[in-house]
């Protein structure tokens, strides 16, 4: 993912060259291989390149153009790159020696704006109209690196960090206070809006197209359209399901040395690494290292305490157990034992120009990635996207089912759970609930005496007399935040919500900074676009049928994973953030004085509560209420605040 910016002056003036050079040097961080400008008249590109993460890298030269046609600038990396360049007529010894931005560039001279219709894979790209005066900027759907913008009358300046335009020295560098206050409360349903005034973030899975006169944002890849899909037999779906994911994780192992893995107890990344090591026993490749995976366990002194139903804490033991299945993985366990939950914090802040969000897993996510490229590798897999796609739960069905009237079936549904408070209370949590007004579940749920359903006033550290002047409420409504957690009405929105929140568009600009600081590449094949149609065009009873859920995934991977991880009980990550926390307390106390020492920032944060809950710290891992009655600020809001305050102090400069 290397570093992109373009000027685009829509007023016809000529682009200078200091204005290029100074926005590649900022870009320098994250591309620090090699850098490039060019000047198309009243259109400039800047590259800078990252570390090689595929064979084809070392043939990348950027901005790509053809006798100054549809000048292309290119990050990220491509998926199923033989099906393309069949598509374009592109034999296979040639397309071993091009760069995916080659690739992209040839598809656009083909397809113009509907070359997106073909590309597949995490990537971000920038291509210039020169003879209509016109740029396009495109982002993949579910993971791609950012491209931020700030537009006028006069210019269309756009980069993969806020750095690049703000290094160009006459766009103001100011906190936009609306989107501290949405993000206080979880609120990231505005994907467009940064956290600077008049910055914007092009959405995953959306083309930008600016002309001299409009500038038009438009979503390129919806759900919403997809056409069904109906099988004459359940095995039909399984083997369908199967050749795609397949493809997908032979597309993310091209790499130039064998990809590590982050691998833990859920089905997910178990069924990646499993592909992978099946493709690796294949000869359809040149990677010869033995595939290593790092999986993230609690240190020394973790009280054994983990949040959540049936949550395991310490994913270690069906981990082993895959790990025994498959003697050629070289497992590996990591505690991250001395780091505190800010590990690097300030990095990030520097690189991501973001408050990261899981902010209690950066800690060992950073250790992770900096010991796989102490292995010499440079790229590792994930399976982030799997809940969403193969191993899709499902619960959408309950809500529909109500809705329809279908009782006999519901019923069948809730009873068949293995889950037996499910079959006595899921009734209203996965059927009634969803179906019902925000406002009215939030008062069941307090009622109830279930905080983690009332709304943001359970677990954000957001004082009230902010939350009213920011209208965070009334923004949370109209952007359709659903901060109840009800549940979703049917499958399609569930997926189509998880693909495309808020909240996984801010994740990627920590992705980027972490692969700066790390020179590591994730790969997520569970996110492929194929994958996702195909999931979303299928029907419910693939997901969910007779109580049992994530049916899709299980017969996918059939007899290829050990019942210890067919069973296992969901892992709760970071489960030792108490213990990491307590240890550093006198340092979190600071923080907080130095909130209350602040004007504004004692304006932003309920500092009386903090304080009162850091004098009340829980002597172990809060689960609940009866643990403590601020279990949830202790959970989720204490290290927002401390990230979001570190970062507005770093932004204005006084850290």
């Amino acid at each position: 993912m290397s570093g992109l910016a373009a000027i685009f002056q829509r007023d016809g003036a000529s682009v200078t060259a200091d204005y290029l050079q100074r926005m590649c040097n900022a870009l320098r961080l994250y591309g620090p291989v090699k850098q490039s400008t060019r000047q198309f008249g009243n259109l400039g590109l800047c590259w800078a390149q990252a570390p090689h993460f595929t064979p084809e890298d070392k043939y990348d030269v950027q901005p790509v153009s053809a006798a100054g046609k549809w000048p292309c600038i290119f990050s990220g990396f491509l998926m199923h790159r033989e099906e393309l360049g069949a598509k374009l007529g592109i034999e296979n010894a040639r397309l071993k020696a091009m760069p995916d931005s080659a690739l992209v560039h040839t598809a656009f001279q083909k397809w113009e704006t509907r070359f997106v219709e073909h590309l597949y894979g995490e990537y971000a790209v920038i291509v210039c109209d020169t003879d209509a005066s016109r740029v396009y900027a495109v982002r993949s759907h579910g993971n791609a690196p950012p491209l931020f913008y700030h537009e006028s009358s006069q210019r269309l300046v756009l980069g993969s960090a806020p750095k690049a335009i703000f290094a160009l020295g006459d766009i103001s560098r100011e906190l936009d206070e609306q989107k501290i206050a949405d993000s206080l409360i979880l609120n990231n349903q505005d994907a467009e809006r940064s956290f600077y005034k008049n910055i914007k973030s092009l959405p995953l899975g959306h083309l930008l197209v600016a002309a001299r006169d409009t500038i038009s944002v438009s979503r390129h890849f919806d759900l919403s359209g997809v056409s069904r899909i109906h099988y004459v037999k359940d095995a039909d779906y399984v083997e369908a399901a199967r050749e795609l994911f397949s493809r997908a994780v032979a597309s993310c192992m091209r790499a130039c040395k064998t990809p590590a893995a982050t691998l833990s107890s859920g089905l997910d990344s178990t069924s990646v690494v499993a592909e992978a090591l099946a493709y690796l026993d294949t000869n359809d490749h040149d990677l010869a290292e033995r595939m290593v995976s790092f999986t993230s366990v609690p240190a020394s002194g973790w009280d054994g305490r983990a949040q959540g139903f049936r949550r395991c804490g310490n994913e270690s033991a069906p981990v082993k157990a895959f790990a025994k299945k498959y003697p050629q993985l070289d497992a590996r366990f990591v505690d991250s034992a001395d780091l505190p939950l800010d590990h690097d914090l300030d990095k990030i802040f520097l690189l991501a120009e973001t408050p990261p969000f899981g902010i209690k897993n950066l800690h060992w996510v950073m250790n992770i990635m900096q010991l796989a490229r102490q292995e010499g590798r440079n790229v590792i897999l994930n399976g982030t996207s799997g809940n969403r796609t193969l191993s899709f739960n499902g619960r959408g069905l309950y809500a529909k089912l109500l809705r329809q009237g279908r009782l006999l079936q519901l019923s069948r549904e809730l009873l068949g759970s293995d889950n037996r408070g499910m079959q006595f209370f899921g009734l209203y949590s996965r059927a009634i609930s969803p179906n019902l007004p925000k406002s009215l579940v939030r008062k069941i749920s307090a009622l109830r005496g279930n905080m983690a359903h009332i709304g943001w006033k359970g677990h954000s550290a957001i004082s009230h007399e902010y939350a009213n002047d920011m209208r965070v409420d009334e923004r949370a409504k109209e952007l359709g935040l659903d901060d109840s957690y009800a549940g979703f009405k049917d499958n399609p929105s569930m997926m189509q919500a998880m693909g495309e929140g808020g909240t996984r568009d801010m994740g990627q600009t920590v992705n980027y900074a972490m692969q700066a600081l790390t020179g590591i590449q994730s790969r997520d094949p569970l996110g492929d676009q194929k994958l996702v149609k195909f999931c979303a065009a299928i029907p419910d009873t693939q997901f969910m049928k007779n109580g049992k859920d994530r049916l899709l995934i299980k017969r996918v991977m059939e007899d290829r994973l050990p019942a210890e991880i067919i069973h296992a009980d969901r892992g709760r990550q970071a489960a030792d953030w108490h213990m990491r926390m307590t240890r550093d307390l006198p340092k979190y106390r600071q923080d907080i004085e130095r909130m209350q020492e602040d004007a504004d920032m004692s304006r932003r944060f309920d500092v009386p509560r903090l304080k009162a809950l850091i004098d009340n710290w829980p002597d172990k891992t809060p689960v609940s209420a009866s643990d403590h009655p601020d279990y949830l600020l202790a959970t989720t809001g204490l290290m927002r605040a401390v990230s979001t305050a570190r970062y507005i102090r770093w932004m204005e400069g006084k850290n």
